[in-house]
């Protein structure tokens, strides 16, 4: 799946990018139906990160991510879904009459999961 999000130049992307990719694991949980309790709004303490690992491990699934934004959910040994690097563009809206907000970006969100093939 592929989508566009529009951000203010003055948005914090890092934290829009987090959102949506914790947004994505908590999908692919609940697609799993796994129990595990997990709120993609909230930021986890050292122990909350702790016990939504041991959790994770209880039903084989792994989260693995990449220095570079990526990021993939195996469970066992299968690749089931995969969070690729987001990407951005600059944009220009010229019909903005105010020229601080003319300029903004558009992330371009890039993820693929084994259930968006049984849809």
């Amino acid at each position: 799946m592929r989508y566009q999000i529009l951000l203010d130049r003055g948005e914090n992307t890092k934290k829009v990018e987090e959102q949506e990719q914790a947004r994505f694991v908590k999908s692919v949980l609940e697609a799993l139906e796994a129990p595990i309790e997990f709120d993609p709004g909230t930021d986890l303490s050292f122990d909350d990160k702790k016990k939504f690992r041991q959790e994770l491990r209880n039903f084989n699934i792994s989260i693995i991510t990449d220095h570079d934004g990526g990021l993939e959910i195996f469970v066992e040994r299968e690749l089931i879904a995969k969070w690729h690097k987001c990407k951005y563009k600059l944009k220009e809206d010229h019909h903005e009459i105010d020229r601080n907000k003319r300029l903004f970006w558009e992330m371009t969100v890039d993820c693929w999961t084994i259930f968006d093939d049984q849809e």
